[in-house]
Formats: C-alpha cells, sequence, structure tokens
C-alpha cells in the first residue's frame, strides 16, 4: 500500500519529511515506511509542544526509536502555552498546529524535501468534514483533506483509527496517548468523543458512505473549478479581474463559486468564515453603481473600475 502511494509522489534518492508525534497514528505510518521500499528517505520529526509533561518521555522514545533503526530525525521545542499568551487571538490548538507545520516546513527545506507526511486517517477526514461545516464552509474545506494538498502527502486517508490500533496491537508496536484528547472541551475532541460514535448508531457503515460522499464533492469541485477558471483571466501587469457584464451572464451559482475561489487564493487556500452574507455583500457590491470603488472581505480585496472587477 505504502509503496504504491509514495511511488507516483516519491523518487528513489528524495528525502521525505515524516510528522511523528510517537501516537497511534504515526506509529503505524512509520512503521509501514520502515517496512517498505523507502526507509533510506525518511527523515522522521518530532515537534515537542511542551504542553504535556508526557512530552518528553515521548521525545525521549522518539530519540531511541529512530537511534535503534538507524533513522535520520530532527526535533525541536516550543513553549506553546507561552506564546499563546502573547498571540491572545489565536486558540492554543491553531497555534500548536501553526508551529508545527513552520518547523516541518524549515525540515522540509533544509533537506530540499518537495513532501511532508502526516498520518492522517479516514476517521480524521470525517471528523474535519464536520468540524469545518459546522463553522461555516464552502467545498473546498468540506473535502480539505486530500491524498495530496500542496506540500502535504496523507497516505492513510482510506484506513480508520479501528483498523490502525488492531495492527499496532496485534504487532506490539509502542505508542502514546496523548490524554489531552480525551478532554472534551476542546471543540474537535467533542466531536470526536460525544457525537460522531452516535452516527455509527445509525448506520455502522457511516464512515466508508461518508468517505464515498467527500469523494464525489471532490468530484463536483473539480468540475466547478474548470468552469470557474474558463471565467477567469489575468492581464494587464498581472492585475486580475473579470468583466461585471459576463459576471452577470453567468448562473447564480457559478456566481457564488467565482467569489468562493478567488475567496480562496487571496485567503490562503480558505474558505472557513466566507459566509452567503460576504458573498451576498459581493456581488452586491459588483452591480453597485458606483465606480473607483474599494470593498475588502477578509485578505480578499476588491477594486471596481467601470465594468472591470479587479480582485487580490
Amino acid at each position: 500500500m505504502i509503496n504504491d502511494f509514495l511511488s507516483k509522489y516519491i523518487t528513489k534518492d528524495e528525502k521525505i519529511i515524516l510528522a511523528i508525534s510517537c501516537g497511534p497514528d504515526s506509529m503505524f505510518l512509520l512503521d509501514k515506511i520502515i517496512n517498505s521500499d523507502y526507509k533510506n528517505n525518511i527523515v522522521a520529526v518530532y515537534f515537542n509542544h511542551k504542553l504535556r509533561q508526557q512530552s518528553c518521555d515521548e521525545q525521549k522514545f522518539f530519540i531511541e526509536f529512530c537511534n535503534k533503526n538507524n533513522i535520520e530525525y530532527e526535533v525541536w521545542k516550543a513553549d506553546i502555552m507561552a506564546l499563546q499568551k502573547e498571540t491572545i487571538s489565536i486558540s492554543i490548538e491553531e497555534l500548536a498546529r501553526a508551529k508545527r507545520y513552520e518547523f516541518l516546513r524549515k525540515i522540509k527545506n533544509k533537506y530540499n524535501a518537495n513532501y511532508i507526511l502526516t498520518a492522517h486517517h479516514l476517521d480524521d477526514k470525517i471528523e474535519t468534514f464536520f468540524f469545518n461545516a459546522l463553522r461555516g464552509s464552502k467545498l473546498t474545506w468540506l473535502i480539505n483533506m486530500l491524498d495530496k494538498s500542496w506540500d502535504i502527502l496523507r497516505p492513510l486517508l482510506n484506513i480508520t483509527k479501528p483498523e490502525i490500533l488492531d495492527y499496532l496491537n496485534k504487532n506490539n508496536i509502542k505508542y502514546f496517548i496523548d490524554e489531552s484528547n480525551f478532554d472534551s472541551s476542546y471543540t474537535r475532541n467533542f466531536l470526536r468523543l460525544d457525537i460522531l460514535p452516535k452516527l455509527d448508531k445509525i448506520n455502522k457503515n457511516y464512515k466508508q458512505n461518508l468517505a464515498n460522499l467527500m469523494n464525489y464533492l471532490e468530484e463536483n469541485k473539480d468540475f466547478i473549478d474548470r468552469e470557474v477558471v474558463k471565467f477567469l483571466w489575468i492581464e494587464e501587469s498581472d492585475k486580475t479581474y473579470f468583466s461585471v457584464a459576463e459576471f452577470n451572464d453567468i448562473s447564480k451559482f457559478l456566481q457564488k463559486e467565482v467569489i468562493r475561489y478567488c475567496f480562496y487564493i487571496a485567503n490562503n487556500s480558505s474558505t472557513i468564515w466566507l459566509t452567503e452574507k460576504n458573498i451576498a455583500e459581493i456581488i452586491k457590491f459588483i452591480n453597485s453603481k458606483w465606480n473607483k470603488t474599494v470593498k475588502n472581505i477578509k485578505n480578499l480585496k476588491m477594486f471596481k473600475d467601470w465594468d472591470k472587477l479587479y480582485y487580490k
């Protein structure tokens, strides 16, 4: 499985940056790669958030494991709690994730690698689907967890958490349990622990059914994006714009998707918090009688110049 997946993206002499938390998911992935044709490509990376007392034990285990198995590794520490006090507008979860990926990309650059591997699995994908849907999202983030997203590869998206745990226990592979994952005061944990298990009572096959739905949504998004790209173009010293008249000739649905696509590009591949109200405001702005006017939604900046709507 791992060989087939990696052969699509990785050359035989190319380094792979592998994110390791020492939890069951990443230890499962590490074991699979150790037993693949790509063992010598691995640079295992552990990020110590210093949020838990257990982190020191995990870090020690990680270093010993890598040395025992002749795996290149990197370790970094950051006091997330202290950093969060300086940036109170960001939750600890979001800040920890941002700092972790910042470190992973530094290591990727250090080794001239093209990709970072993470151990996200089908249960994570389903959890993210509901998490983003409840926060407010368009198609982009409902299917955000893909096999390949920019420089992130996720080879385990067809595997469930119970399958991972069963494999680890049968093969006596050590892993750590992050106790904070059982704290329901965190939104994702509440969703994972209290909400999603109830779906099993409705349909035992709900995970596979949701996986099929997300694949279907991905196919829809690919088609829609192709239609949006046909509509947009870049001219005039790389200024991006479209014709207001031509915008009003397309369907109401495609108008919304054009706005969604522009917002996505402007906001670093995110459509979180792009609301129906935002979209309605933008459409109203596009069709307003005023010219030489400006409107900004988050990082999407728009300028209307007669029949042209510039955006960036």
